[in-house]
């Protein structure tokens, strides 16, 4: 089991009417038996929750973990905020193109506009698939100290005794949470350059995926351990 819900509570915040977070509890096909696996899609969705406060995450959070044991299932969060209101603009328009389009069965329609529209929060996951702490270590000092943009928040001067004068800095972080998964971690990160990232990472072996619009991983039940 992995219980993530106290790192995640970390990273939300509700600071207008209307925010909100989606929430999904998904069954996928690698970790069903294989005598399900040829029947069964690579992702199903099980339920869906628009999170609107801390207390609604708690309230529900029972029944999350229940379904995510029934169905062998995953609960995974975003942690890129949306609001109701930039939603509900936006399915107004699509609302409009579907109909001219001829379109006139409207399922999933909020869905489809949540998933197309920029968030409020300009966070990435970086998905280290090991668990090698020194690995995670040595990313996480990448990301933070070698990429760009290398916003300094302290600055140090060490006066050697030949006069000379060692200046080390200080960068704001760019990794705001390290949450575990099954096989490793996400990162959850801040924009930065990711073409030097990758770049220095090919050198050093495999390069990690950068997801810029993906949830991450909220609980994992006993029964896919």
């Amino acid at each position: 089991m992995i219980d993530n819900l106290e790192l995640i509570k970390l990273l939300l915040n509700f600071d207008k009417e209307g925010d909100f977070y989606m929430l999904y509890v998904f069954k996928r096909k690698k970790d069903q038996p294989e005598g399900e696996k040829d029947n069964h899609q690579s992702v199903r969705t099980i339920k869906t929750y628009c999170i609107k406060s801390i207390e609604h995450l708690e309230k529900r959070y029972d029944e999350i973990k229940q379904l995510c044991e029934m169905f062998k299932a995953r609960a995974y969060i975003h942690v890129q905020k949306q609001n109701h209101r930039d939603v509900s603009l936006n399915m107004m328009v699509e609302l409009a193109q579907r109909i001219q389009n001829g379109q006139h069965n409207q399922n999933g329609l909020f869905d489809s506009v949540v998933g197309q529209i920029k968030t409020q929060e300009k966070r990435w996951i970086v998905d280290v698939d090991m668990k090698d702490e020194n690995v995670l270590m040595r990313i996480m000092k990448l990301i933070n100290n070698s990429c760009k943009p290398l916003d300094i928040i302290n600055e140090t001067h060490l006066h050697k005794s030949d006069g000379s004068v060692q200046v080390t800095y200080d960068y704001d972080p760019k990794v705001i949470k390290v949450i575990p998964t099954k096989n490793g971690y996400h990162l959850i990160t801040k924009r930065f350059d990711v073409m030097s990232f990758n770049k220095i990472m090919s050198l050093q072996g495999d390069v990690p995926d950068i997801q810029k619009k993906n949830p991450t991983l909220l609980y994992l039940p006993n029964s896919l351990d």
